[in-house]
């Protein structure tokens, strides 16, 4: 597998499953049939406006840990083995921070498409303590555990700092030399967007490898990044009112696609 054939050499639109409190976490409501529930209504929404994937979050976990608790983990796991029976649309899996062996081990136990890695190349530090690189023990890993599942590496990801600065051109070198299948790239937290030279800057490093937006993206500002991006991770503005805590928004979902196919089709043209 690889991220062409996923998408169909199309532009990727990828949405937000946020899950909400999982066993393990301090704000968890001890109801997880209601964690499935609520992550099923919002996939089968982005499913309906026609996202071309999603990625499972436990985006309510916080504060967030580098190591998961192994029931956390198996919460998710059962989430997501759920998810995926029904699921028209690619999963990826995203365990919060950068709990690289426990993305893995879900993605190759229920069929994950992607994990996201927060810290591949880079050791940073930010709210969740330090984040060393995960690039040398997770290729390690996934050389015991083998799985079809393609690696979306952050580069300079969002709520956090490097350790020590890597210029960006470094950094994505190291994380395609690395084996990463794709490069994120974030605004310096959930719902702020990069600034364009910033991914043009990525798409002249990176080759052939895709470059993603991976936060701040919305209707009014897309058009600025398509061209040198191959697609993009929406999560705050296509929730009910552009809240990241609410619902998805099928309607946003549905609106937000539909720029991107008439961007692709004007490109075309041209």
């Amino acid at each position: 597998m690889n991220f062409n054939s996923l998408f169909n050499g199309k532009k990727a639109v990828i949405g937000m499953v946020h899950l909400l409190p999982l066993p393990g976490s301090p704000n968890y409501g001890g109801d997880l049939e209601e964690v499935y529930r609520a992550a099923k209504r919002d996939l089968d929404r982005l499913t309906a406006g026609g996202i071309s994937a999603a990625i499972v979050e436990n985006f309510c976990d916080m504060p967030y840990d580098t190591d998961v608790a192994p029931i956390t983990e198996a919460a998710m796991a059962i989430i997501i083995d759920r998810l995926q029976k029904d699921a028209q649309i690619p999963l990826g899996v995203n365990v919060q921070f950068n709990c690289f062996k426990a993305e893995w081990d879900i993605a190759s136990l229920t069929g994950c498409a992607f994990l996201r890695v927060e810290a591949f190349v880079e050791n940073r530090v930010g709210p969740h303590g330090i984040t060393w690189a995960a690039a040398p023990k997770l290729l390690r890993y996934k050389g015991s555990i083998p799985s079809n599942s393609m690696i979306f590496a952050d580069i300079n990801v969002k709520h956090s700092f490097p350790l020590a600065e890597q210029p960006m051109s470094f950094s994505i070198h190291e994380a395609i030399e690395a084996g990463a299948d794709a490069i994120i790239i974030t605004g310096l937290q959930t719902g702020s967007v990069p600034s364009p030279a910033d991914i043009q800057e990525a798409r002249r490093h990176a080759g052939n490898t895709p470059i993603l937006v991976g936060s701040g993206i919305c209707r009014e500002n897309l058009r600025d990044y398509l061209t040198a991006a191959d697609g993009v991770i929406v999560g705050s503005s296509i929730k009910e009112g552009g809240n990241v805590s609410n619902p998805v928004d099928e309607t946003a979902v549905r609106q937000l696609v539909s720029l991107v196919n008439n961007f692709c089709a004007e490109e075309r043209v041209n």
